[in-house]
């Protein structure tokens, strides 16, 4: 069943504010050893990659899905996380704004 475009707006905007607090909400665990300082730390881009595919593989569960294809669509959710960060290292200023002028329309029929 194909989704319409607000099934997927409602669905992006969930997952948006799903997202972070999946990431934040870990579940209390007993206590470990501690571990020394130089332990390997976990990469948070593929963190927040690896949440995106199971976020992908929940909500759109389909059999064509296999290892092999969820690998795939792990390369393309990795590039768009660096996609997005490249693009959002660059600030905008005022004069980078559309310039484009919205007036009113007045007809007197």
């Amino acid at each position: 069943m194909p989704l319409s475009r607000r099934d997927f707006a409602m669905s992006l905007a969930t997952a948006t504010t799903v997202l972070p607090i999946a990431t934040t909400a870990a579940p209390v665990v007993a206590e470990e050893p501690k571990k020394p300082a130089d332990a390997i730390k976990p990469d948070p881009l593929r963190m927040e990659a690896a949440l995106w595919l199971e976020l992908i593989r929940t909500r759109y569960p389909d059999p064509r899905l296999t290892p092999e294809v969820l690998t795939l669509v792990a390369g393309d959710v990795l590039g768009d996380i660096l996609h997005c960060r490249k693009i959002s290292s660059f600030p905008l200023k005022n004069a980078d704004a559309p310039s484009f002028v919205i007036s009113a329309a007045m007809s007197f029929s």
